[in-house]
């Protein structure tokens, strides 16, 4: 057996030709391996594996100077998709595209967003450390239009395709990596304004910005007053695209810019063959906020902060210049203030003969100030100057303090109220004649140092956790629609991201849906109770008023099955064997509730848009609204009440709302079939009309045609034998009588291999 897996591995291992040394391009038919690398052409540049250097081992692709010596990534190309060590591999596969794979064979496409159309591809790596793809000799791609945490000379930051629509529309930003060896997504994004390329920000998050720099008449300036001026950016801007290219200064090798995990933003530069670094602190290092550059106080990050100080008043003395910069305004004193305002970290503002001058320091160096002139100081800011003696701060601060002590008990007492309404409310959700048991609440985790709410634990151990509504409010955006991924029956469904930074998906229950109380209730009893890879993992809910119900899930990348398989531009992206993937894993998923979990279920609506995908294409079964606790001793169940999606349903359940283990079993097999073929069941015609796709399956596969079912992406990387006993499994389980179905223990042993051979269908329902 050892020497069979040796001959397994050295044929693998020479099935592919590996890189020879010192080479800059890697061509179809070549593989480079954890230990090989590319190398620019005059050796600037390298390009290959490396590890996080955290105890996670994970390994990611990446770009980086040769020779320097830390070799920090300036490009990585899979930070969100972290491969495993020992069996990485970098190789064109043989429809053109450029992809990177470790042991699980799951292949991901590095030149995403444009995938080749021909096998007769080649990609480079460029001595300005950019990888290129070409395709007949023509740039299809390349990593500088992908920016990770450096902006390298030639570069663009900005927005592209401005005369397409909002789905098109592309922004280029820098994302700081998670921590100085992680480099996952950060927290911090430097990037243009909207549509507009004439200011350059820093974010933290998805809201707190401050800006650090301003297209002048005589070129771009930051508010640094320490920069080694190695480099300069120019603006660009036409009908179609507005953006800064960083360009190195003369007498220097090279510059570039990198947003640090700690939120600083470093400028590196080459002189005579040494390295030069100067740091911007943009950030207190200890709090993770941004604030003006040499101020000890951080920026405010809080909106309302910026609101209550949205008037200025004037004030008499020297602005002070060590963080202002003067802008160029082309109108008056107003236009200077609606500037300033605009901008929550802009402290103070300025305007006479020299233009607009706003200060972005703190608010305390603007304190007891003197000299000649005027500038005008936010109210907020302004409030804090001494305005009296000691006898009036000595009464408001007891009047302060009284007014605190009042407002605590009061939040103190509303929480207790709230409190107390949550577990009520929620224990209600327990109570129900199918629940399968009552679900007991237990409120914990509550620290009583912290008066912070915002996440309340519910449910056995902790497993849930209860959300406020003005939480989700913060995560979403308020609802906004453009984070809305998607619709179904219970209600839309939003990204979100809490303020740890974890993202997620937050169903809302529509006022128009045809589920309700009873659906979400039995989500929550149901699957806070499971724990399995390809069940998608429910992290909490709310309930808010009489009507507001939500549950928080985990937000998984790359979103639901049927976004995939149906769309055109994106079937190229499943190749045959992550395809074989999703339906084992959907399988091992529907065994685990028929079979495996604390509690028998059937979902009793499987289909591909309740089939969600993680970063390694894993499938995660979501969707428990319509699921039933079944009997340990049951074999049928009925109900008077069909819910499900047409075109999934078995016909036993359609018809007569009988349903079972074999339910599930057919709207499996739908599933395969559309999977494997890329098209929808309940949208499949042919040209007279006379056949769905089931009937279509049964007619290839009976005439041994079964490859012509596959997806036309598919017929050249599939082999015919496999591809048929694929097309022979679905048709399985769609069977007309439930009892000739498989179970899905029968089912996942077919898909591992344990039989011999497949018992031979019948003919399947709804044939036409």
């Amino acid at each position: 057996m050892i020497l069979l897996m040796y001959v397994f591995l050295f044929l693998l291992a020479s099935s592919s030709v590996s890189l020879s040394d010192a080479e800059d391009t890697i061509r179809p038919n070549k593989v480079m391996r954890e230990n090989e690398t590319l190398i620019s052409a005059n050796g600037v540049f390298e390009l290959g594996f490396f590890q996080d250097g955290g105890v996670s081992g994970y390994v990611f692709l990446g770009i980086w100077f040769k020779d320097i010596a830390n070799k920090k990534p300036v490009w990585v190309a899979n930070r969100d998709n972290p491969l495993e060590q020992f069996y990485s591999t970098l190789e064109i596969r043989d429809d053109g595209n450029l992809i990177v794979m470790d042991r699980r064979q799951a292949p991901m496409i590095i030149n995403y967003g444009t995938v080749a159309t021909s096998w007769n591809t080649s990609a480079t790596l460029l001595d300005t450390g950019n990888l290129i793809l070409r395709q007949s000799g023509e740039v299809i791609w390349q990593s500088f239009h992908f920016p990770t945490d450096t902006l390298l000379p030639g570069m663009r930051l900005g927005w592209f395709g401005l005369q397409m629509n909002d789905l098109q529309l592309k922004r280029r930003v820098l994302l700081s990596w998670l921590s100085p060896r992680n480099p996952s997504r950060g927290a911090f994004t430097v990037g243009t304004g909207y549509k507009d390329a004439k200011t350059l920000a820093v974010w933290k998050g998805d809201a707190v910005h401050m800006d650090i720099g301003y297209l002048e008449r005589d070129g771009f300036r930051f508010i640094f007053n320490n920069s080694i001026l190695s480099f300069n950016l120019s603006y660009t801007s036409t009908s179609n695209e507005t953006y800064l290219t960083l360009n190195t200064n003369g007498g220097y090798d090279m510059s570039w810019l990198v947003i640090a995990s700690s939120g600083q933003l470093d400028e590196y530069a080459v002189y005579k063959g040494e390295i030069l670094l100067v740091r911007h602190d943009l950030c207190d290092a200890d709090a993770l906020r941004l604030r003006a550059v040499n101020s000890s106080v951080c920026l405010r990050d809080a909106w309302q902060n910026c609101k209550d100080g949205d008037a200025f008043v004037p004030v008499n003395g020297t602005m002070p210049s060590s963080i202002s910069m003067n802008i160029s305004i082309i109108g008056d004193f107003d236009d200077c203030e609606l500037t300033c305002q605009a901008n929550c970290s802009c402290a103070a503002f300025a305007f006479g003969e020299s233009g607009c001058q706003l200060y972005y320091g703190s608010g305390h160096d603007l304190i007891n100030l003197s000299g000649r002139g005027v500038f005008h100081v936010r109210t907020n800011i302004a409030a804090s100057r001494k305005q009296g003696g000691e006898k009036r701060r000595v009464a408001i601060t007891i009047v302060l303090s009284s007014m605190a002590s009042v407002t605590l008990a009061i939040i103190v007492f509303w929480c207790f109220k709230r409190r107390q309404k949550c577990v009520s409310r929620v224990n209600q959700l327990g109570d129900g004649e199918d629940s399968g048991s009552k679900g007991e609440v237990k409120l914990i985790g509550h620290d009583a140092k912290s008066i912070k709410t915002d996440i309340e634990f519910i449910g056995e151990g902790g497993n849930l956790a209860w959300f406020c509504i003005n939480t989700l409010e913060e995560a979403t955006g308020d609802f906004d629609a453009e984070n809305k991924l998607g619709e179904g029956g219970f209600g839309p469904v939003y990204k979100g991201k809490l303020p740890s930074g974890q993202e997620i998906a937050v169903k809302r229950l529509s006022k128009r849906s045809a589920q309700g109380v009873k659906e979400f209730r039995n989500e929550i009893i149901l699957i806070s109770r499971l724990q399995h890879r390809n069940l998608v993992k429910l992290l909490g809910c709310c309930i808010h008023g009489e009507d507001e119900y939500m549950l928080v899930y985990e937000y998984l990348i790359n979103r639901s099955l049927d976004s995939f398989i149906f769309d055109e531009s994106k079937q190229i992206l499943v190749d045959w064997k992550t395809r074989v993937q999703i339906i084992e894993g959907i399988a091992q998923g529907i065994l685990y509730l028929h079979k495996y979990s604390r509690l028998r279920i059937i979902h009793r609506d499987l289909k591909a848009s309740n089939i969600l995908l993680d970063g390694d294409m894993n499938p995660k079964i979501s969707d428990f609204g319509m699921a039933r606790i079944y009997g340990e001793n049951e074999t049928c169940a009925k109900t008077t009440k069909i819910a499900g999606t047409y075109g999934y349903m078995s016909p036993e359940y359609a018809m007569d709302g009988h349903f079972s283990e074999k339910s599930d079993v057919f709207s499996f097999g739908i599933m395969v079939l559309e999977i494997i073929s890329g098209k929808r069941n309940i949208a499949f015609f042919q040209a007279d009309h006379s056949l769905n796709l089931l009937g279509y399956a049964w007619k290839l596969w009976k005439e041994g045609r079964s490859i012509e079912f596959l997806d036309t992406t598919l017929a050249k990387a599939s082999q015919s034998c496999e591809a048929a006993m694929c097309v022979q499994l679905g048709l399985l389980c769609v069977q007309e009588r439930a009892c000739d179905r498989p179970v899905m223990a029968e089912v996942v042993a077919m898909l591992s291999n344990h039989v011999d051979s497949l018992p031979l269908p019948k003919e399947p329902a709804f044939l036409t």
